[in-house]
């Protein structure tokens, strides 16, 4: 008996590992692939791309969280419904079905449960479909893995400007909606009825307004200005086109826009990220990614130099009067809970009901309003500058290209245009374009346009690139005829290189225009050198991204320019955030309000020290 007993236990054991066996080997190979996932502009980690039967799948456990979803399975019906508020997806396991709410759709693949994972193919995720319900706008492209979620807002942009006696909060409405304002300790709160924003805050820290955080609550946008001082008055009002609410503080104690700053370059360079592996991480770095198929029309260097130190990015020509305060933006004020003396100390800032000035039911027309219309040459300053904005590349020279193969051209133009309704605005201002359109302009024509027209200020619109997708951040350069560093030289070289596509001066006047260009350098070195400083101190603000700083290289479209002038690098379109980011509104005009905001601090400093 007892050998009977032991044989079947042998046979039991033998069907069970065969069975094992016949399941292994017809279980798929699964191929894992790091994904480059972009979420409203910023990195999240620790999503992959698994590909099984040569079809690309993501794994419902991680876009669960990219997606913030709750998860609700339901094994006997096998099945499992992603939740977005009250709305949901049903996925079927080991079939083609999905449920888009009540509406019922067929992928071209099936879904696989496998090992306790269910994976889903790529395609139901750029659905229009998932788009409605998770309430966003997504693309893939397969080659970079990369999956671009941007989510839908009503609200498209928020901006601000310093003066002396008043802060201008402007917020950008893409549709009517109707707001209320509450005073709140140290604040004020905005918040607009059927609003969708999408979360963030800026740090303004301009003396009067600290910060602008804003965030979806349930079915309302709200926002909140915290106040550093108390103000003599808050007006709000709103304007038809462009459709927009303007919050206008004015400011009890005027604020110093002349104080030049430098922006200190971290000595950890690290970008703003989501890891789903660790939630808390939120500043991991970001690995290099394996890719080398970053399309750039014209060569980069490949050069990769660490900044080490102040120096690499700031050169002794610089001057230094203009260079003279340190920015903070990178560490935020820590108060400890239980320092009760501590906190007796911070103002308290009080807002009356009084002071508040709501005109929003009065709707203007942006004709009728001084802020908004273009001052005619009789209304302009006497001593109105005249600015030249050099959109870079363009017509058959689309600068860099973006992996999700966006060109720099037309963003530079985005920006440029943005600029020039700035600068008409103010009557302080004068604007000429080099160019207006998507037109091929030779880099020494530029110059020339800028010295017949005898323009006070050249600054050229560009963005950046490098082999290295995980270079990021702004830069502003001036001209030299040393490169200030490696990457500076890298940078020069790329803009540089369109030269290729033009006519090139040749013999005696190659020489005498070079002797020229030198004589030019040494002249406004100094007044580039601040105006640079002067920019680049507005970035960390609104752009929230890394300061490479102030760097100086040989630039051709700088050349010959006999006035002040910078170039401007906004932020890397090589880089998978940054490249969705420069195609956003929102970004396009922070860049756009850093240069303007940055020359009128520019001119205010000149004017301060003139009249001394």
């Amino acid at each position: 008996m007892r050998k009977i007993v032991l044989s079947f236990f042998v046979f039991f054991f033998f069907i069970l590992s065969f069975c094992s066996i016949l399941h292994a080997a017809n279980e798929p190979i699964i191929e894992t692939k790091k994904a480059n996932v972009i979420v409203n502009g910023n990195q999240f980690n620790g999503v992959n791309t698994y590909t099984i039967h040569g079809v690309e799948f993501f794994a419902l456990s991680e876009m669960k969280i990219v997606f913030s979803a709750r998860l609700d399975w339901q094994p006997v019906s096998n099945k499992v419904a992603m939740k977005f508020q009250n709305k949901s997806v049903t996925v079927f396991m080991n079939d083609k079905k999905v449920a888009f709410g009540k509406k019922i759709k067929k992928l071209d693949t099936p879904t696989l449960f496998i090992k306790k994972e269910l994976y889903i193919p790529v395609e139901m995720f750029t659905m229009k479909e998932f788009e409605d319900i998770s309430e966003n706008s997504i693309s893939f492209q397969k080659k970079d893995s990369l999956l671009i979620i941007n989510s839908k807002s009503n609200i498209s942009a928020v901006r601000y400007y310093t003066k002396e006696n008043n802060t201008e909060i402007v917020i950008e409405l893409d549709e009517k909606m109707t707001h209320t304002v509450k005073k709140h300790k140290n604040s004020i709160i905005l918040s607009f009825q059927r609003g969708k924003v999408n979360k963030d805050e800026i740090y303004v820290d301009n003396g009067a307004i600290k910060t602008i955080s804003y965030d979806t609550v349930g079915r309302e946008a709200v926002f909140k200005i915290d106040l550093l001082q108390t103000p003599k008055s808050v007006k709000i009002q709103k304007f038809k086109r462009p459709l927009k609410v303007v919050v206008d503080i004015v400011h009890s104690s005027p604020v110093d826009i002349t104080k030049p700053c430098v922006v200190s370059i971290p000595e950890t360079i690290v970008d703003s990220k989501v890891d789903i592996k660790n939630d808390t991480d939120n500043n991991a770095v970001v690995s290099a990614s394996s890719d080398k198929n970053i399309v750039v029309q014209n060569p980069v260097t490949d050069t990769d130099k660490t900044l080490e130190s102040e120096n690499d990015i700031l050169p002794p020509v610089i001057n230094a009067r203009a260079l003279e305060v340190q920015s903070d933006i990178y560490e935020k004020p820590v108060v400890e809970e239980d320092d009760s003396a501590e906190l007796a100390k911070i103002k308290t800032v009080t807002v009356t009901e009084d002071q508040i000035i709501d005109n929003t039911y009065e709707l203007i027309d942006d004709k009728e309003s001084m802020k908004d219309i273009i001052p005619t040459d009789e209304q302009r300053s006497e001593d109105a500058k005249l600015i030249l904005i050099d959109a870079g590349h363009g017509g058959h020279d689309p600068g860099a290209v973006g992996p999700n193969g966006t060109k720099e051209k037309d963003v530079n133009l985005a920006i440029a245009l943005a600029l020039k309704n700035l600068f008409n605005k103010d009557k302080n201002y004068k604007v000429i374009l080099t160019r207006e359109d998507d037109t091929f302009i030779p880099l020494s024509e530029r110059t020339n346009i800028a010295n017949k027209n005898k323009v006070d200020l050249f600054i050229s619109v560009h963005n950046n690139a490098n082999i290295k997708r995980e270079m990021s951040g702004f830069e502003i350069y001036f001209l030299s005829e040393n490169a200030s560093d490696s990457e500076a030289a890298a940078t020069a070289a790329l803009e540089n290189s369109v030269i290729s596509l033009e006519d090139k001066p040749k013999g005696q006047k190659a020489v005498l225009q070079n002797m020229l260009w030198s004589m030019t350098v040494n002249e406004f070195i100094n007044e580039s050198s601040e105006l640079a400083s002067f920019i680049s101190g507005e970035t960390p603000k609104r752009l929230k991204t890394i300061n490479r700083g102030i760097k100086q290289a040989n630039f051709y479209v700088l050349r010959g320019a006999q006035m002040p002038a910078v170039l401007v690098e906004g932020a890397f379109i090589s880089n998978y955030s940054e490249e969705a980011k420069l195609n956003t509104r929102n970004f396009q005009l922070a860049i756009a309000d850093s240069i303007y905001e940055g020359v009128k601090k520019y001119y205010a400093r000149k004017n301060k020290i003139n009249n001394k």
